[in-house]
């Protein structure tokens, strides 16, 4: 007579109620636990990188300046431009609103004839080697361009000198070495016409009556005035007119 063996008993880990029940919660658990803890560790990484932008991202305080101004150096810009104005006009304007000094010597519409006594943003950093210059030379009497003038550059520290000559329309177009201290004295010439010219600064000649640009004319017939001088500050074309008196 035989009996039949009775199955083995299982374990408390590997009864059904612990594999259907406590391990998927346990394991589910520990992953919530995990998840948690990354982005714990994520969220002060971010805060302390938001602490390093906004300390590199805040504004300079005001400098104190030393003992012999007794103020603070501006970092607005329009105060800076107010120093820049006061070593032109002798006045400190703090609004920054005061222009520097130009001199005015084309009524050119493009705004490129002006000679500023102060240089122009970033000059120390660009070497010009060669300016440009162009205008249209006038009568003096009748305002018409005067075609074919003999146009003369020179330059007295070397005695060196550039020829040119005006197209059908009185234009003229130079490009010569840049200077250093000093601008090309211009000479012109043409048949009918005295050597002497008007100041290319001369503003407002369009707009004289015909009797005062004779008076001028007679002026510059009796006078002998020294050729001008022409000196761009920058790279950019200086556009110069220039008025001649007939004989």
């Amino acid at each position: 007579m035989s009996f039949r063996d009775a199955p083995p008993e299982k374990g408390a880990l590997q009864s059904d109620a612990f594999l259907g029940y406590y391990l998927p919660i346990i394991l589910f658990g520990g992953l919530a636990f995990f998840v948690w803890s990354l982005a714990q560790f994520l969220w002060r990484k971010a805060e302390e990188g938001a602490k390093t932008v906004s300390t590199i991202a805040a504004p300079a305080k005001p400098v104190p300046a030393g003992p012999k101004t007794g103020g603070t150096v501006p970092v607005d810009s329009r105060a800076i431009q107010g120093l820049v104005n006061e070593q032109v006009t002798g006045h400190f304007d703090p609004s920054g609103d005061a222009p520097p000094v130009k001199r005015k010597v084309s009524g050119d519409d493009e705004g490129l004839g002006t000679i500023s006594i102060m240089p122009d943003k970033g000059a120390r950093d660009k070497i010009v080697r060669e300016w440009k210059m162009r205008g249209v030379i006038y009568d003096l009497v009748t305002l018409l361009p005067v075609p074919d003038v003999d146009m003369i550059f020179t330059d007295n520290a070397t005695n060196s000198r550039a020829q040119i000559r005006t197209d059908s329309l009185g234009r003229y177009r130079a490009v010569l070495p840049a200077l250093t201290g000093s601008g090309y004295l211009v000479s012109l010439s043409k048949a009918g016409y005295a050597k002497t010219y008007l100041d290319p600064g001369t503003e407002g000649v369009a707009e004289m009556t015909v009797a005062r640009r004779k008076e001028l004319v007679q002026e510059l017939s009796s006078q002998i005035m020294p050729p001008a001088s022409l000196q761009p500050n920058s790279d950019t074309p200086l556009v110069t007119d220039f008025h001649m008196a007939p004989k």
